[in-house]
């Protein structure tokens, strides 16, 4: 039995993609993607998500300020490259993942990291092989 995890990316508007949404597919049950405030508010009206997840990169200067407006109790959690200089996490983001996108360890841990944070820990990890006692 897997907990379901339900995360919505919020991306810059115009932009294709992030190198974020690989391991956050990988990590979610479902993986919700919005760029526009309009189509955001709508979704999050009708439909309930544990978490809100933005892409530094994708920062601009009130989205948090608007989201935390549509949506005040989901929590939100910001993804910074572990390349880019470490800053104050701003204000109403809940946490702050700091990672490469293209590591192959983030890609396994990213479903741990965000049930243990959201209260979603999954039962059954993929890519996880129990150990045998006396191992």
């Amino acid at each position: 039995m897997t907990a379901i995890l339900t995360l919505l990316f919020v991306g810059k508007p115009g932009e294709v993609g992030s190198p974020f949404l690989p391991p956050l597919r990988a990590a979610a049950s479902r993986l919700l993607v919005e760029r526009r405030r309009e189509d955001i508010k709508v979704l999050l009206s009708r439909e309930p998500v544990d978490a809100i997840m933005l892409d530094q990169d994708h920062l601009r200067d009130d989205i948090v300020t608007v989201l935390k407006g549509i949506a005040p109790r989901t929590p939100l959690v910001l993804l910074r490259r572990r390349s880019r200089r470490a800053a104050i996490k701003p204000p109403g983001v809940a946490a702050v993942c700091c990672a490469d996108p293209g590591d192959e360890t983030l890609l396994n841990a990213m479903r741990i990291f965000l049930g243990f944070i959201l209260g979603k820990q999954a039962l059954n990890f993929p890519n996880h092989t129990p150990r045998r006692p006396g191992y």
